[in-house]
Order: structure tokens, then sequence, then C-alpha cells
């Protein structure tokens, strides 16, 4: 079994329990080099419960001073060590030893009294005397004997109650035919002295039967189960290690795909940083390129309303030009027509001082004239400049519209040529990336293979395992039952020896009381 020790770490140890403790070593030599591990007072144990491990089946044992936990490698044997251990908690008769014969692992006591058949069944009623507190002691103390393997259970015990009636009947059968035979009861009323002297030689040949140490042959060594559980934590452990290295092995697997597309990814980010880095300055380029096309144009585009404006101008000054000599035509020709008058009513009147007057208010209204004919071409011309900034504004805000319009629209040409670019990147970078993906996805499904081989050798290794148990449990039943059939065999033999020694006796006293009878006759008839 296995032990919970200070640092809640499992450990095996072999196991012997005694009436007031359970000791524990390190395996079955150390028992026999008396190479103690530690050991568990049961005097002050009050309770064995189970208890719930990670491994196996585990129990705790209860004491004054600690908390001890167990662990058996079955459900039985750890039902087994808890009744034992029970006994000891609550003890029944003192004269009742517990009973572990059921119990792996431990040492089983029994005195040579107990191997042969109970002789005193066939002959007188033994007086009881040293011989008998002897054998006592020696069945209270008995030889030790090293069974290592499973419990042999209720049924052992069934089997060898059955068997100790069957040989108590097969007694009583062969007693009666003994009295028949030799035509008197044994061991009822008086016995004649042959029949005690053959009850002492049958006792003595018992006591050397008893003394004498049976041969190794006879001796059955079941199989431990320490050294099944040995192979299968091997087994196990071979298996832990075929795991582990497919599954490193399914990690290099599954991570080299991995790597090499991280890689890529790398590499085509770096590519796409690249011609992205690339597009943004082509990109500023045509932009450069078509601010200053813009810029041309629009310088372009101001000299010529200059060149438009001071055209303007020239035709707007000589319109007015034109106006102002019309007008002074007709005031010359209004004025001529004043003088002519004015000359009419000179001469009619004669009154040169009116004429005077006339000369100068004409001069007044000629200078008056030009003054206002000047004001209206400024006017005229102020107007004119007005009217041509708000058209070359207004041309020019329609203009900027009409650029940003353009500039828009080229915007977005330049973006779809850039996604047109990126894409045709991407379908030239795709025939490379193409082999790798078909790597990927046969490296994946490799690993989806080897995934499937470990589960299968999962399901194998559970399989041999419980082929294992299953063979173990079926060799420990063969055993049992040939222990218990060579047992009984040897019983029926000593049985046989026995009925053929008193037969011989029989025939011996037969004989005797024949010639005795013989000798008796012999006298009287030659008397």
């Amino acid at each position: 079994m296995m032990k919970l020790d200070e640092d809640d770490e499992w450990k095996k140890h072999w196991f012997v329990l005694s009436t007031a403790s359970l000791r524990f070593y390190r395996d079955a030599s150390a028992e026999e080099a008396s190479d103690l591990d530690g050991e568990i007072d049961l005097s002050k144990c009050y309770s064995v419960s189970e208890h719930q491990v990670q491994r196996n089946y585990g129990f705790q044992i209860h004491t004054q001073k600690a908390v001890f936990t167990l662990s058996a490698m079955t459900a039985g044997i750890r039902r087994n060590w808890i009744q034992a251990l029970m006994k000891n908690v609550n003890p029944a008769d003192p004269a009742d030893p517990p009973d572990v014969a059921s119990l792996p692992g431990r040492r089983l006591t029994c005195s040579p009294a107990e191997v042969g058949p109970d002789v005193t069944q066939d002959s007188a009623p033994k007086p009881p005397g040293p011989a008998s507190s002897s054998d006592s002691d020696q069945s209270g103390v008995g030889a030790k004997a090293q069974l290592d393997g499973s419990c042999l259970g209720d049924r052992a015990a069934s089997c060898l109650e059955l068997g100790d009636l069957e040989r108590r009947r097969r007694r009583q059968e062969r007693r009666r035919r003994y009295e028949s035979l030799l035509g008197f009861s044994l061991g009822r009323g008086s016995p004649p002295r042959s029949q005690l002297e053959m009850e002492e030689r049958i006792a003595e040949c018992w006591r050397r039967v008893e003394r004498t140490a049976l041969r190794p042959e006879r001796t059955v060594a079941l199989p431990t189960e320490s050294r099944d559980a040995l192979e299968t934590e091997t087994l196990l452990q071979g298996c832990r290690t075929l795991i582990d290295r497919l599954k490193a092995e399914l990690g290099r697997c599954y991570n080299e795909p991995l790597r090499r597309n991280q890689e890529l990814e790398t590499q085509l980010d770096r590519r796409n940083q690249e011609l992205e880095t690339q597009l943004d300055r082509r990109n500023q380029e045509l932009e450069t390129q078509v601010i200053e096309e813009l810029q041309q144009q629009h310088q372009q585009e101001v000299e010529r309303l200059l060149v438009e404006r001071d055209r303007l101008l020239e035709e707007e000054s000589a319109a007015t030009a034109t106006a102002i000599e019309a007008i002074e035509k007709a005031h010359r020709a209004e004025l001529q027509r004043e003088i002519q008058r004015r000359s009419q009513s000179e001469n009619c009147n004669g009154n040169s001082q009116l004429e005077e007057i006339h000369r100068e208010e004409l001069a007044s209204c000629r200078r008056e004239l030009d003054v206002l004919s000047q004001q209206f071409s400024l006017k005229c011309l102020e107007n004119g400049h007005l009217v041509r900034g708000a058209e070359a504004e207004r041309k020019a805000l329609g203009q900027c519209q009409q650029e940003n319009r353009a500039l828009r629209s080229r915007n977005q040409e330049l973006s779809r040529h850039l996604a047109a670019e990126i894409s045709r990147l991407c379908a030239a970078n795709q025939p490379d990336l193409l082999p790798v993906q078909i790597t990927l996805r046969v490296q994946q499904a490799e690993v989806q293979s080897l995934k499937q081989e470990v589960a299968s050798l999962k399901d194998e290794l559970q399989a041999a395992v419980k082929d294992k148990r299953n063979a173990a449990k079926k060799y420990q039943d063969v055993q049992t039952e040939l222990s218990f059939s060579r047992a009984r065999a040897e019983r029926e033999a000593e049985e046989l020896r026995e009925n053929l020694r008193l037969a011989h006796r029989a025939l011996e006293e037969a004989s005797k009381v024949k010639q005795m009878a013989a000798g008796c006759k012999r006298p009287e008839g030659t008397s």
C-alpha cells in the first residue's frame, strides 16, 4: 500500500499488522532485516474510515495523536484492511484473535498442530497437560509464514469450514467401520491394553508428523500485488514517456507551420508596408504635381483676367471719351445755336454787355460740364471695376469649386488605383503563399492523425491494463484453488495412510488373537 507522508507525498511501504501497532517497512527485505520505516500505534485508535484520495482507494486511521492516510490498490483490499483495523478499535473477545487470513501483504500465523488432522477424534480423549498448554501457546504466537498476494477472503474461510465438516464425517464413518471390524468400541468404556498401546503409538506417529517440516515444493507462492503494481507502474511509465515524446513531436509538427506562417505573415506585412510607403510617396508626388499644374493654371488664368481687365478698361475709357466727345459736340451745337440766337438778339438789341455775361456763364457751364464728365467717367470706371471684381471673384469661386471637385475625383481615382495596385501585388504574391498553405494543411492533417494515434494508444493501454488486471485476478483465483486442491489432496493422502496403518494394525491384532486362540486349543487337544 501507499502512505501519505508529512510532505503530502505518496510513498509505497510494506505493512505488517500486529495486535497493537501497524508497522511499515520499505519492502519485504527491509522487514526481514528489521529496517523499520515507521509504526502506527493502534492502542489509541478510535476510528477507521474511508477517505477520498487522488490515487487508488484511500482510508484514514484516526488516533488521539494524529490522522494517518493510506491508499490500497483495490476496493476489496481497502475493505479487508478496514475490517482488520476495526477489530483493534472495538476488539471482541481477547481469546478470539483477529481474522487476518484475508488481508494481503501481511503475516498469517498458524501452528503445526493445525496442519494435520485431529487424532483425538479417532482415539480416546486426550488428557489435559503441558502439551495442550504448549499447543495453545503455539496457536497464539504461531510460526510466521509470508504470503505475498491478494486476500483469500470469506470464500477461503467457508471452504475450510466445509473441509473440516467433511473430514469429521469421514472420521466417524472410519471409526464405525473399525469398531465393526474389531468387535469393540473405540474410545468408549474401558478399552483393552492393546488398544491403549495402539493409540499411544498412533499419537507418537502424529507427533512425529507434526514436528516434520513441510517440503519446499509444497508451499505455494502467491503472486505479489506489489510486483504487479511495479510492472503496471513500469508499463504506465513507458506509456507516459511515449505519450510525452509523441506530444513533443506533435508540438513540433504543430509549431513549425505556425512559425513559418508567422514568418510569411511578417514578410507579407513588411512588403505591404513597403508598398504602402511607395504608394504614399507616389501619391504625394502626384498631388504635388497636380497642385503645381493647378497653380500654373491659376496663374495663367489670373494673367488672362488681368489682360481682359485692361482691355475692358481701355474699351470703357474709349467709350467714355466717345460719350464725352458726343456730349461736347452736342453742347457746342447748343452753344452755337445759343450764340446765334444771342447774336441775333444782340443784333437786334445791340447789347454787348449781355453777350459778355452769357460768355462767362457759358465758360462756367463748360467748366462744370468738364468736371461732371470727369466725375461720371470716374464713377463709370469704378463701377466697371467693381463689377469686374465681383465677376472675377464669382469666377474664382466657381473655379475653386471645380478644382475641389477635380481634386476629389482625382483622390478617388488614386484610391482606386491604390486598391488595384494592392490587389495586383497580393495576386502576384498569392502563388508564393499557395505552397505554404498546402504544406500547412498537410501538417495539420498529420497533427490530427497523430492525435488520433495517441488516442488509440491510450485506448489500447487502458485495454491492456484491464486485461492484465483480469489475468492477474484469474491467476490468483487459480492459485487459490490449486492451493486448496493440494491441501485437500494431502489431507486425503494422510487419511489414506492413517487408514492403511490402522488396517495393518487391525490385521496384526487379529492374527495375534488367532495365534493365541490356536495356541490355547493345542494344549487342550494334547491334554
